[in-house]
Protein backbone atom coordinates (compact mmCIF):
# COMPACT_ATOMS: atom_id res chain seq x y z
CA UNK A 1 0.00 0.00 0.00
CA UNK A 2 2.95 2.37 0.81
CA UNK A 3 4.51 1.32 -2.57
CA UNK A 4 1.33 2.39 -4.31
CA UNK A 5 0.66 6.15 -2.67
CA UNK A 6 4.79 6.39 -3.18
CA UNK A 7 5.15 5.93 -7.12
CA UNK A 8 1.39 7.75 -7.36
CA UNK A 9 3.27 10.82 -5.89
CA UNK A 10 6.65 10.46 -8.00
CA UNK A 11 4.28 10.32 -11.33
CA UNK A 12 2.57 13.43 -10.23
CA UNK A 13 5.61 15.04 -9.35
CA UNK A 14 7.45 14.10 -13.06
CA UNK A 15 4.37 15.98 -14.81
CA UNK A 16 4.06 20.12 -14.91
CA UNK A 17 1.55 21.53 -13.18
CA UNK A 18 0.90 23.85 -16.27
CA UNK A 19 0.63 21.03 -18.68
CA UNK A 20 -1.93 19.39 -16.11
CA UNK A 21 -4.00 22.46 -15.51
CA UNK A 22 -4.54 21.74 -12.17
CA UNK A 23 -2.61 22.97 -8.73
CA UNK A 24 -1.01 20.28 -6.78
CA UNK A 25 -0.24 21.05 -2.92
CA UNK A 26 2.58 18.28 -0.94
CA UNK A 27 2.05 18.25 2.68
CA UNK A 28 5.26 17.18 4.16
CA UNK A 29 4.72 13.96 6.57
CA UNK A 30 5.25 14.22 9.89
CA UNK A 31 6.82 12.14 12.10
CA UNK A 32 3.75 11.43 13.69
CA UNK A 33 1.77 10.29 10.38
CA UNK A 34 4.33 8.45 9.54
CA UNK A 35 4.22 6.43 12.92
CA UNK A 36 0.60 6.31 12.25
CA UNK A 37 0.08 5.48 8.52
CA UNK A 38 3.49 6.18 6.40
CA UNK A 39 2.92 9.52 4.71
CA UNK A 40 -0.16 10.87 3.11
CA UNK A 41 -0.54 12.46 0.03
CA UNK A 42 -3.25 15.00 -0.69
CA UNK A 43 -4.08 15.92 -4.11
CA UNK A 44 -6.34 18.63 -4.70
CA UNK A 45 -9.00 19.06 -7.25
CA UNK A 46 -8.13 21.13 -10.48
CA UNK A 47 -9.51 24.43 -10.38
CA UNK A 48 -11.57 24.12 -13.80
CA UNK A 49 -12.37 20.44 -14.81
CA UNK A 50 -9.13 18.51 -13.25
CA UNK A 51 -8.91 14.96 -14.21
CA UNK A 52 -10.73 11.80 -12.04
CA UNK A 53 -8.53 10.49 -9.55
CA UNK A 54 -7.91 7.30 -9.17
CA UNK A 55 -10.49 4.77 -6.89
CA UNK A 56 -8.84 4.43 -3.29
CA UNK A 57 -9.46 4.27 -0.26
CA UNK A 58 -12.01 6.90 1.22
CA UNK A 59 -9.54 9.41 3.37
CA UNK A 60 -10.68 12.04 5.37
CA UNK A 61 -10.70 15.13 2.93
CA UNK A 62 -7.65 17.58 3.38
CA UNK A 63 -8.09 21.11 3.67
CA UNK A 64 -8.26 23.17 0.21
CA UNK A 65 -4.84 24.55 -0.96
CA UNK A 66 -4.09 28.05 -2.02
CA UNK A 67 -4.55 29.25 -5.66
CA UNK A 68 -1.32 28.84 -7.26
CA UNK A 69 0.16 31.78 -9.41
CA UNK A 70 -1.27 32.29 -13.06
CA UNK A 71 0.90 30.24 -15.63
CA UNK A 72 2.57 32.39 -18.37
CA UNK A 73 0.05 32.49 -21.63
CA UNK A 74 0.75 29.17 -24.28
CA UNK A 75 1.75 29.91 -27.76
CA UNK A 76 -0.74 31.27 -30.49
CA UNK A 77 -2.44 28.05 -31.92
CA UNK A 78 -2.93 27.63 -35.42
CA UNK A 79 -5.44 30.01 -37.16
CA UNK A 80 -9.30 28.23 -37.02
CA UNK A 81 -11.28 26.88 -39.80
CA UNK A 82 -13.08 29.91 -41.37
CA UNK A 83 -16.73 29.86 -39.75
CA UNK A 84 -19.97 29.72 -41.86
CA UNK A 85 -21.06 32.48 -43.46
CA UNK A 86 -23.48 34.92 -41.37
CA UNK A 87 -26.50 36.18 -42.36
CA UNK A 88 -27.09 39.22 -45.13
CA UNK A 89 -27.30 42.27 -43.06
CA UNK A 90 -30.26 44.89 -43.65
CA UNK A 91 -29.67 47.18 -46.09
CA UNK A 92 -28.21 50.80 -45.97
CA UNK A 93 -29.11 53.92 -46.25
CA UNK A 94 -28.67 55.93 -49.44
CA UNK A 95 -25.29 57.14 -49.97
CA UNK A 96 -25.50 61.17 -51.29
CA UNK A 97 -25.37 61.45 -54.91
CA UNK A 98 -22.18 61.99 -56.33
CA UNK A 99 -21.00 64.73 -58.17
CA UNK A 100 -22.08 64.07 -61.91
CA UNK A 101 -18.85 62.65 -64.12
CA UNK A 102 -17.21 63.73 -67.43
CA UNK A 103 -19.70 62.99 -70.75
CA UNK A 104 -18.08 59.91 -71.80
CA UNK A 105 -17.50 59.28 -75.88
CA UNK A 106 -20.11 59.02 -78.11
CA UNK A 107 -20.84 55.04 -78.58
CA UNK A 108 -20.84 53.46 -82.00
CA UNK A 109 -24.46 53.09 -82.82
CA UNK A 110 -25.99 49.34 -82.60
CA UNK A 111 -27.65 47.16 -85.01
CA UNK A 112 -30.89 48.39 -86.23
CA UNK A 113 -33.68 46.89 -84.03
CA UNK A 114 -36.08 44.29 -85.22
CA UNK A 115 -39.07 46.72 -86.81
CA UNK A 116 -42.09 47.32 -84.10
CA UNK A 117 -45.28 46.14 -84.07
CA UNK A 118 -47.36 48.10 -86.49
CA UNK A 119 -49.57 51.07 -84.83
CA UNK A 120 -53.86 51.30 -84.33
CA UNK A 121 -54.88 52.80 -87.33
CA UNK A 122 -54.66 56.72 -87.17
CA UNK A 123 -57.54 58.54 -87.59
CA UNK A 124 -58.55 59.73 -91.14
CA UNK A 125 -57.48 62.57 -92.73
CA UNK A 126 -59.22 65.26 -94.41
CA UNK A 127 -60.37 65.05 -97.75
CA UNK A 128 -57.52 65.87 -99.84
CA UNK A 129 -58.10 67.76 -102.95
CA UNK A 130 -59.08 66.53 -105.93
CA UNK A 131 -55.97 66.11 -108.34
CA UNK A 132 -55.70 66.44 -111.82
CA UNK A 133 -57.22 64.42 -114.44
CA UNK A 134 -54.53 61.92 -116.06
CA UNK A 135 -54.25 61.24 -119.70
CA UNK A 136 -56.63 59.08 -121.40
CA UNK A 137 -55.42 55.27 -121.38
CA UNK A 138 -54.67 53.35 -123.98
CA UNK A 139 -58.60 51.67 -125.19
CA UNK A 140 -59.02 48.33 -123.74
CA UNK A 141 -59.71 45.05 -125.85
CA UNK A 142 -62.96 44.35 -126.70
CA UNK A 143 -65.16 42.19 -124.53
CA UNK A 144 -67.11 39.07 -125.37
CA UNK A 145 -70.56 40.46 -126.55
CA UNK A 146 -72.95 39.83 -123.57
CA UNK A 147 -76.15 38.66 -123.43
CA UNK A 148 -79.16 40.91 -125.73
CA UNK A 149 -80.94 43.20 -122.83
CA UNK A 150 -84.62 43.44 -123.08
CA UNK A 151 -85.91 46.34 -124.81
CA UNK A 152 -85.72 49.98 -122.73
CA UNK A 153 -88.16 52.23 -122.49
CA UNK A 154 -88.39 55.12 -125.58
CA UNK A 155 -85.60 57.72 -124.44
CA UNK A 156 -85.94 61.63 -124.53
CA UNK A 157 -85.73 63.67 -127.94
CA UNK A 158 -81.89 63.80 -127.76
CA UNK A 159 -80.39 67.37 -128.59
CA UNK A 160 -79.61 68.06 -132.14
CA UNK A 161 -76.37 67.09 -133.79
CA UNK A 162 -73.61 69.03 -135.27
CA UNK A 163 -73.92 70.07 -138.70
CA UNK A 164 -72.75 67.26 -140.98
CA UNK A 165 -70.52 67.46 -143.75
CA UNK A 166 -71.91 68.61 -147.20
CA UNK A 167 -73.68 65.98 -149.12
CA UNK A 168 -72.32 64.87 -153.01
CA UNK A 169 -73.85 66.74 -155.89
CA UNK A 170 -77.11 65.95 -156.89
CA UNK A 171 -77.82 64.61 -160.14
CA UNK A 172 -78.95 67.50 -162.73
CA UNK A 173 -82.60 68.63 -163.12
CA UNK A 174 -84.50 68.26 -165.76
CA UNK A 175 -84.66 71.79 -167.73
CA UNK A 176 -87.20 74.88 -167.03
CA UNK A 177 -89.78 76.45 -169.00
CA UNK A 178 -88.33 78.84 -171.40
CA UNK A 179 -89.41 82.60 -169.76
CA UNK A 180 -91.02 84.84 -171.76
CA UNK A 181 -88.28 87.54 -173.65
CA UNK A 182 -86.53 90.18 -171.27
CA UNK A 183 -86.75 93.38 -172.12
CA UNK A 184 -83.24 94.70 -174.40
CA UNK A 185 -80.91 96.03 -172.03
CA UNK A 186 -78.78 99.24 -172.64
CA UNK A 187 -75.87 98.37 -174.59
CA UNK A 188 -72.63 97.30 -173.12
CA UNK A 189 -69.60 98.93 -173.55
CA UNK A 190 -67.20 97.47 -176.28
CA UNK A 191 -65.66 94.32 -175.26
CA UNK A 192 -61.77 93.55 -176.10
CA UNK A 193 -61.11 92.39 -179.96
CA UNK A 194 -61.61 88.31 -179.67
CA UNK A 195 -58.76 85.96 -181.64
CA UNK A 196 -59.16 85.87 -184.90
CA UNK A 197 -61.78 83.20 -185.81
CA UNK A 198 -61.48 80.34 -188.29
CA UNK A 199 -61.26 80.94 -192.10
CA UNK A 200 -64.70 80.79 -193.54
CA UNK A 201 -66.19 78.65 -196.29
CA UNK A 202 -64.72 79.82 -199.53
CA UNK A 203 -66.97 82.69 -201.39
CA UNK A 204 -68.20 82.46 -205.31
CA UNK A 205 -65.91 84.23 -207.13
CA UNK A 206 -66.02 87.76 -207.91
CA UNK A 207 -66.07 89.49 -211.62
CA UNK A 208 -62.69 89.73 -212.87
CA UNK A 209 -61.05 93.38 -212.17
CA UNK A 210 -58.52 95.26 -214.23
CA UNK A 211 -54.98 94.35 -214.00
CA UNK A 212 -53.10 96.66 -211.44
CA UNK A 213 -49.67 97.51 -211.90
CA UNK A 214 -47.07 95.15 -210.44
CA UNK A 215 -45.83 96.10 -207.01
CA UNK A 216 -42.79 95.20 -205.36
CA UNK A 217 -41.95 91.60 -204.18
CA UNK A 218 -42.26 90.87 -200.59
CA UNK A 219 -40.15 88.77 -198.02
CA UNK A 220 -41.63 85.36 -197.79
CA UNK A 221 -43.86 84.67 -194.83
CA UNK A 222 -43.94 81.59 -192.36
CA UNK A 223 -46.71 79.15 -192.68
CA UNK A 224 -50.12 80.11 -190.64
CA UNK A 225 -50.84 76.25 -190.10
CA UNK A 226 -48.11 75.90 -186.80
CA UNK A 227 -49.47 79.32 -185.04
CA UNK A 228 -52.78 77.92 -185.12
CA UNK A 229 -51.72 74.15 -183.36
CA UNK A 230 -49.15 75.87 -180.81
CA UNK A 231 -52.17 78.32 -180.14
CA UNK A 232 -54.81 75.28 -179.32
CA UNK A 233 -52.10 73.65 -177.13
CA UNK A 234 -51.94 76.88 -174.84
CA UNK A 235 -55.82 76.98 -175.20
CA UNK A 236 -55.80 73.46 -173.80
CA UNK A 237 -52.77 74.09 -170.91
CA UNK A 238 -54.88 76.84 -170.02
CA UNK A 239 -58.29 74.69 -169.42
CA UNK A 240 -56.31 72.19 -167.90
CA UNK A 241 -54.83 74.55 -165.13
CA UNK A 242 -58.26 76.55 -164.54
CA UNK A 243 -59.38 72.55 -163.55
CA UNK A 244 -56.79 72.14 -161.23
CA UNK A 245 -57.27 75.32 -159.76
CA UNK A 246 -61.41 74.74 -159.52
CA UNK A 247 -59.87 71.31 -157.98
CA UNK A 248 -57.55 72.89 -155.87
CA UNK A 249 -60.07 75.42 -154.61
CA UNK A 250 -63.27 72.93 -154.19
CA UNK A 251 -60.70 70.75 -151.78
CA UNK A 252 -59.88 73.41 -150.02
CA UNK A 253 -63.50 74.50 -149.34
CA UNK A 254 -64.83 70.88 -148.84
CA UNK A 255 -61.71 71.00 -145.74
CA UNK A 256 -62.63 74.20 -144.48
CA UNK A 257 -65.94 72.34 -143.28
CA UNK A 258 -64.02 70.70 -140.48
CA UNK A 259 -62.81 73.17 -138.07
CA UNK A 260 -60.08 71.41 -136.63
CA UNK A 261 -57.20 70.25 -138.88
CA UNK A 262 -52.87 70.10 -139.22
CA UNK A 263 -51.02 70.45 -142.45
CA UNK A 264 -47.52 68.60 -143.31
CA UNK A 265 -46.34 68.92 -146.47
CA UNK A 266 -49.25 68.72 -149.66
CA UNK A 267 -51.83 67.28 -146.79
CA UNK A 268 -53.88 68.48 -145.20
CA UNK A 269 -55.61 66.27 -141.64
CA UNK A 270 -58.83 67.27 -140.39
CA UNK A 271 -61.75 66.16 -138.06
CA UNK A 272 -65.07 67.38 -136.79
CA UNK A 273 -64.38 66.14 -133.24
CA UNK A 274 -66.68 62.82 -133.52
CA UNK A 275 -66.29 59.69 -133.63
CA UNK A 276 -67.82 56.80 -135.86
CA UNK A 277 -66.98 53.05 -136.96
CA UNK A 278 -64.43 52.48 -139.71
CA UNK A 279 -66.78 52.00 -142.80
CA UNK A 280 -68.93 55.67 -141.61
CA UNK A 281 -65.60 57.60 -141.33
CA UNK A 282 -64.49 56.27 -144.98
CA UNK A 283 -67.67 56.99 -146.33
CA UNK A 284 -67.91 60.46 -144.33
CA UNK A 285 -64.51 61.37 -145.94
CA UNK A 286 -65.23 60.29 -149.38
CA UNK A 287 -68.15 62.61 -149.51
CA UNK A 288 -66.02 65.52 -148.44
CA UNK A 289 -63.69 64.77 -151.27
CA UNK A 290 -60.94 63.25 -149.45
CA UNK A 291 -60.42 59.98 -147.81
CA UNK A 292 -58.76 58.54 -144.32
CA UNK A 293 -55.64 59.41 -143.33
CA UNK A 294 -52.61 56.91 -144.86
CA UNK A 295 -49.67 58.43 -142.84
CA UNK A 296 -46.49 57.92 -145.32
CA UNK A 297 -43.77 58.90 -143.66
CA UNK A 298 -42.54 59.90 -139.67
CA UNK A 299 -43.68 63.52 -140.40
CA UNK A 300 -47.22 62.95 -141.47
CA UNK A 301 -47.51 60.80 -138.72
CA UNK A 302 -46.55 63.56 -135.94
CA UNK A 303 -48.82 65.73 -137.30
CA UNK A 304 -51.64 63.20 -137.13
CA UNK A 305 -50.59 62.12 -133.50
CA UNK A 306 -50.84 66.02 -132.73
CA UNK A 307 -53.94 66.40 -134.05
CA UNK A 308 -55.52 63.29 -132.17
CA UNK A 309 -53.71 65.04 -128.41
CA UNK A 310 -55.94 68.44 -129.11
CA UNK A 311 -58.74 66.16 -129.45
CA UNK A 312 -58.00 63.59 -126.47
CA UNK A 313 -60.60 61.00 -128.00
CA UNK A 314 -58.58 57.85 -127.41
CA UNK A 315 -57.43 57.12 -131.45
CA UNK A 316 -58.73 57.47 -135.13
CA UNK A 317 -58.62 54.48 -137.50
CA UNK A 318 -56.13 54.74 -140.61
CA UNK A 319 -57.07 54.19 -144.37
CA UNK A 320 -55.71 50.95 -144.46
CA UNK A 321 -56.61 47.53 -143.97
CA UNK A 322 -55.76 43.84 -144.49
CA UNK A 323 -59.20 42.68 -145.31
CA UNK A 324 -58.12 41.34 -148.80
CA UNK A 325 -54.88 39.42 -147.25
CA UNK A 326 -54.54 38.49 -143.49
CA UNK A 327 -51.52 39.96 -142.41
CA UNK A 328 -50.60 42.14 -146.10
CA UNK A 329 -51.92 45.33 -144.99
CA UNK A 330 -52.52 48.06 -148.04
CA UNK A 331 -53.32 50.85 -149.26
CA UNK A 332 -57.09 51.70 -150.70
CA UNK A 333 -55.35 52.07 -153.76
CA UNK A 334 -53.72 48.68 -153.14
CA UNK A 335 -50.51 49.18 -153.02
CA UNK A 336 -47.91 48.36 -150.02
CA UNK A 337 -47.54 50.53 -146.70
CA UNK A 338 -44.27 52.58 -147.20
CA UNK A 339 -44.09 53.63 -143.55
CA UNK A 340 -45.85 51.91 -140.78
CA UNK A 341 -44.99 52.83 -136.87
CA UNK A 342 -46.87 49.58 -135.23
CA UNK A 343 -47.03 49.23 -131.42
CA UNK A 344 -44.76 46.44 -129.76
CA UNK A 345 -46.49 43.32 -130.24
CA UNK A 346 -48.94 44.64 -133.28
CA UNK A 347 -50.42 43.98 -135.30
CA UNK A 348 -51.28 40.27 -133.74
CA UNK A 349 -55.36 40.18 -134.95
CA UNK A 350 -56.15 39.69 -131.54
CA UNK A 351 -59.36 37.29 -131.03
CA UNK A 352 -59.22 37.50 -134.69
CA UNK A 353 -61.40 40.02 -137.56
CA UNK A 354 -58.93 42.91 -136.50
CA UNK A 355 -58.94 44.26 -140.35
CA UNK A 356 -59.05 48.02 -139.75
CA UNK A 357 -56.04 50.41 -138.05
CA UNK A 358 -55.79 52.96 -135.62
CA UNK A 359 -53.37 55.51 -134.54
CA UNK A 360 -53.17 55.91 -131.01
CA UNK A 361 -53.14 59.07 -128.74
CA UNK A 362 -50.84 58.57 -126.70
CA UNK A 363 -47.87 58.14 -128.46
CA UNK A 364 -49.14 57.82 -132.45
CA UNK A 365 -48.43 54.35 -132.13
CA UNK A 366 -50.82 51.73 -134.52
CA UNK A 367 -52.85 48.60 -133.74
CA UNK A 368 -54.69 46.46 -135.97
CA UNK A 369 -58.33 46.59 -134.37
CA UNK A 370 -62.00 45.31 -135.45
CA UNK A 371 -63.53 47.89 -138.16
CA UNK A 372 -66.64 47.85 -135.81
CA UNK A 373 -65.17 50.16 -133.33
CA UNK A 374 -66.53 53.71 -132.73
CA UNK A 375 -63.21 55.85 -133.69
CA UNK A 376 -62.44 59.33 -133.91
CA UNK A 377 -63.04 60.35 -137.49
CA UNK A 378 -59.93 61.88 -139.38
CA UNK A 379 -60.04 62.76 -142.93
CA UNK A 380 -56.95 63.61 -145.29
CA UNK A 381 -57.29 66.27 -147.36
Amino acid sequence: MAMLLLLSGLMLLTQSPRSLGTEVTVKNCTENSLTTAACTLITCAAAQNGLPGRDGRDGREGPRGEKGDSGSPGAVGPTGLPGPVGPVGPKGDSGSAGEPGPKGDDGRPGPPGPPGVPGPAGREGPKGMQGNIGPQGKPGPKGEAGPKGEVGAPGMQGSSGTRGPTGPKGERGAPGERGAPGNAGVAGPAGATGPQGPLGARGPPGLKGDRGAPGDKGAKGESGLPDVTALRQQVESLKEQVQRLQGTLSHYKKAELFPDGRSVGDKIFKTAGFEKSFQDAQKICTQAGGQLPSPRSAAENQALHQLLVAQNKGAAFLSMTDSKTEGKFTYPSGEPLVYSNWAPGEPNDDRGGEDCVEIYDTDGKWNDQICEEQRLVVCEF
